[in-house]
């Protein structure tokens, strides 16, 4: 049932996408640093939104790594203060 979900998902994604393209086929020229082209206006808008969502992909993908590395930094300091605390329990005070 989950995999059918996402197929109706997918499909009705690529069914807008298609009418998308399918309504903006004007070609507009873009500029950019070295040259001057003609795109489609749809290819244009479609490649800002993946180079957009890869640059985000990225973005959270090391803060998401920065922070998986900080999480186990501090399970292992709280596992040898936890080792340290039973050994501290078993030892005997003397005095």
């Amino acid at each position: 049932m989950k995999s059918f979900i996402f197929f109706i998902i997918i499909a009705c994604t690529l069914a807008l996408a298609a009418a998308f393209a399918a309504s903006n086929d004007q070609l507009v020229d873009f500029n950019y640093l070295i040259a001057l082209d003609s795109f489609k206006l749809s290819s244009l808008l479609v490649g800002a939104f993946v180079s957009g969502l890869v640059v985000a992909g990225v973005c959270m993908t090391l803060i998401v790594m920065k922070l998986k590395m900080s999480l186990s930094k501090i399970k292992r300091k709280s596992k040898r203060q936890v080792t340290e605390l039973e050994r501290l329990r078993t030892t005997d005070i003397k005095g």
